[in-house]
């Protein structure tokens, strides 16, 4: 009886100092003790904690979790033949191989609640790939049931639009920018932005038809890379037919994009043949005596600025290992 009564105090106290005590608890450890002790405790958290104070957990190929508030690590294993391949918030996209039929299904799985959402979607498009396939990027604009956004190394599939129950939207073979794209960040204005190694900035107008399926209506160069950079050997054809697209044209301007219709057959099967074993690389190489100097670049958001990250690993020739030696940072000027 005593115990009950004690534990019966605990769970009544004020919603306002349970907020306080929560804010104190920086490791992600101690909140899912403080979650465990009873309902409202659970409530507490779920519904005062402020994402902003919420240190972000970094989640391996394999499943493991790392929290950087306490440096603990977390076996959280996926599963036979499965990998991370992203995340949003707290949903995480996971890649799983048949052994048997050589086949990949994905999902989105929660790890905080345990939901999964199959994306079959996906599974037509990039559920047959070679070998040496491999998905850059998957991330969400909201929810699992809204717009999600994919990157892959392949010629075939540089970016895949899908939105789950309605449908995919894919570029056609070596559209422009759309296949020297090396990283994408979702804005909540409806565009998509798409940096290339080139740092060329791109704004993707996102809309979607009649039927819910999504599409992209408008592409807009934003910042215009320096000359000299080796992407410049696409600039004299491809990039010369780029140009800001009107939405209200939509269907006719797309294809001026993309390409011409006027493409020969021969050139179209030579393509077909290319897009299925043709792989591209995200990342500028360069040799520094024996090592190799390896450069990325990325997108973040922050405080409503878009920022590029731009990365600079070493890759020791001896030893097999690399670490990061130089990170910039520039702020993109959506004015100019």
């Amino acid at each position: 009886m005593a115990m009950a009564a004690s534990t019966s105090r605990w769970s009544s106290l004020l919603p306002d100092l349970l907020d306080q005590l929560i804010a104190r608890l920086l490791h992600i450890a101690d909140r899912a003790r403080f979650r465990a002790v009873c309902r409202s405790w659970h409530s507490a958290v779920r519904l005062h904690v402020s994402p902003r104070r919420r240190l972000p957990w970094v989640v391996l190929l394999d499943g493991t979790f790392l929290t950087l508030s306490d440096g603990g690590i977390h076996r959280a294993p996926f599963g036979k033949n499965t990998e991370c391949v992203g995340s949003t918030g707290d949903w995480i996209a996971l890649d799983c191989k048949d052994d048997a039929t050589q086949t990949h299904t994905y999902r989105l799985h929660n790890y905080s609640s345990g939901v999964t959402v199959p994306l079959p979607e996906l599974d037509s498009i990039i559920g047959n790939v070679p070998e040496d396939f491999e998905i850059r990027k998957v991330v969400m604009r909201s929810t699992p049931q809204d717009l999600i956004a994919v990157t892959a190394n392949i010629w075939k599939y540089p970016l895949i639009l899908c939105r789950p129950g309605k449908g995919v939207w894919v570029p056609r073979i070596l559209a422009m920018p759309y296949f020297c794209i090396c990283d994408i960040l979702f804005s909540g204005d409806n565009k998509l932005y798409a940096i290339t190694k080139a740092e060329d900035l791109f704004a993707l107008h996102l809309a979607e038809d009649d039927d819910g399926k999504p599409t992209v209506t408008n592409v807009k160069r934003i910042i215009r890379h320096a000359p000299g950079h080796e992407d410049d050997m696409y600039d004299d054809d491809m990039w010369k037919r780029l140009s800001d697209i009107d939405s209200s044209s939509d269907e006719k301007a797309h294809d001026e994009l993309v390409g011409e219709d006027n493409d020969t057959d021969d050139d179209r099967q030579h393509f077909a043949s290319m897009e299925e074993k043709t792989f591209s690389e995200c990342e500028d190489g360069a040799r520094e005596g024996w090592n190799e100097i390896h450069t990325s670049r990325h997108l973040v958001q922050l405080k409503g600025k878009l920022l590029m990250v731009k990365r600079e690993r070493l890759i020791a020739a001896i030893t097999p290992t690399h670490h990061t030696r130089k990170v910039e940072v520039f702020e993109a000027d959506m004015d100019a």
